[in-house]
């Protein structure tokens, strides 16, 4: 089913682009140059271990999101299915809490590519760089899908350019054997290298985990893409790898290639220190290029991304109504989601002013997506309410593997009393404020908040009984 759904976004979007997008949105190369410096510090060439064991578990539970995708498929991301198999009691917390946490990601996104054009050019104010980048990736995102997804694939082109650069150098450049590497991780501590401990190993396969996620960007596309529900599951199932090989690959040949670990672990930035001296000034000169255009197509993309939640939440009247006329305003032309955009931009450039630190405290403490999807694939399931034409292999194996890591992430994020802990504190304590606001009102007897569920009347959705039937 292609053009406009029911007057609402059209189904223009083929699985490729979708990808495109999906890429563009998860930007490796911020996860290897921001995620990869981080792991370095933390667990040395424990990263490789890390991203390595990371990418797989991720890409497993990507299934989850593909399972339920192809079930569901609505502008909403993972709200429809939700909604669908948890009720509002457990999908309205967690719609609350993506649409909060957007406007800081976004604006922490800005001021990352702020910080980089400011390397550059230090004349000029990074937070200008950061409104001024912001402004510009919003105004091309409220453009048509269609041609932004050619413009991001160019932009996606340079940002692989730049991997490929920083693989090329590293494979020139080996110096150890993989299996020494996994066999006796080594860390910088205190001046010396010493043996990277389990805790730490554990750590960093989380952290690696979190940087090679990304999958789940395909499901915000779902009402852009051609026959969504016969194709979206493969295309998730697929972003889920291809991003843990994407991401991974390159930092496991960059701890392969130092040649000097106590001068490069000790470095603040380890990635951009191995380049300078394998590669030479110019070669790091071009990847920090590479890096400005991924941190700018990443912009783009999740902008456009996130824009599709608000719209399904604005259309589906969860917040009073000149909120939700807003919110559900699509581009009479482009047929855009130009309201959300604006709600975004508005709002991710007042956090802006809030600083890199604050903004860390509100988006690095995120768990609760790993049980609510376990626990919906769990019962969609039992109840017989997913669609067949994606299944999960082993089930319920993977659920199980997604609750793990979930409580990993709780772990992980409790050992990081300067960060993560007060971040998975705010949260949490959000999360409970609008599940106990949730239940006063059914209590009340006003009834459940008003959550539609994107797309769910959608004569392609057809689940495990109308497939049987036939």
């Amino acid at each position: 089913m292609t053009g406009s759904h029911s007057g609402g976004l059209a189904r223009v979007l083929s699985p490729t682009e979708v990808m495109l997008l999906t890429l563009s949105a998860l930007s490796p190369v911020l996860s290897v140059f921001i995620g990869g410096n981080a792991v370095l510090h933390l667990a040395g060439t424990g990263a490789a271990l890390g991203f390595i064991v990371g990418a797989l578990l991720v890409a497993t539970f990507a299934l989850l999101y593909a399972e339920l995708a192809s079930s569901f498929p609505g502008a909403g991301g993972l709200y429809p299915s939700l909604y669908a198999l948890l009720g509002g009691r457990w999908t309205f917390p967690y719609v609350m809490l993506a649409f909060a946490l957007t406007f800081p990601a976004v604006g922490f996104a800005a001021l990352g590519f702020g910080s980089f054009v400011h390397s550059l050019l230090p004349a000029i104010s990074s937070d200008i760089f950061a409104f001024a980048g912001l402004l510009l990736a919003a105004s091309l995102a409220v453009m048509n899908i269609k041609r932004n997804s050619k413009v991001i694939a160019l932009f996606l082109v340079i940002e692989l350019v730049a991997l490929a650069v920083l693989c090329g150098v590293a494979v020139h450049a080996l110096a150890r054997p993989l299996a020494e590497v996994l066999a006796h991780p080594v860390q910088w501590s205190d001046g010396a290298m010493v043996p990277t401990g389990s805790v730490t190993i554990c750590l960093a396969v989380v952290t690696g985990g979190w940087m090679s996620a990304g999958a789940n960007w395909v499901t915000y596309f779902a009402e852009d893409m051609e026959d969504a529900h016969r194709r979206i599951g493969r295309v998730v199932a697929w972003a889920g790898l291809i991003a843990g090989v994407t991401i991974a690959v390159p930092v496991v040949l960059v701890v392969l290639a130092i040649d000097d670990l106590p001068a490069v672990l000790s470095s603040a930035t380890p990635m951009t220190t191995f380049l300078m001296r394998s590669g030479g000034p110019l070669v790091g000169s071009v990847v920090t290029v590479g890096v400005i255009v991924a941190i700018f197509n990443a912009l783009i993309a999740s902008i456009i991304g996130n824009s599709r939640l608000m719209y399904a939440v604005g259309r589906d009247g969860v917040f009073p109504a000149p909120i939700s006329r807003v919110l559900s305003y699509l581009h009479p032309r482009f047929r855009s989601t130009a309201g959300a955009t604006f709600v975004i931009v508005a709002l991710a450039a007042g956090c802006i002013l809030l600083g890199e630190q604050r903004l860390l405290l509100l988006i690095t403490g995120t768990f609760w997506e790993y049980f609510l999807m376990a626990c919906a694939v769990l019962a969609g399931r039992q109840a017989g309410l997913l669609s067949l034409r994606f299944r999960i292999p082993f089930h319920p194996l993977v659920p199980i593997i997604g609750l793990a890591m979930g409580i990993g992430v709780i772990l992980a994020n409790w050992t990081d009393v300067e960060t993560g802990r007060p971040s998975m504190a705010i949260l949490l304590g959000m999360f409970a404020l609008a599940f106990a606001w949730h239940e006063i009102r059914v209590r009340s007897g006003r009834g459940e908040v008003e959550l539609k569920g994107s797309d769910l009347d959608d004569p392609l959705a057809e689940t495990d009984l109308q497939l049987q039937d036939r």
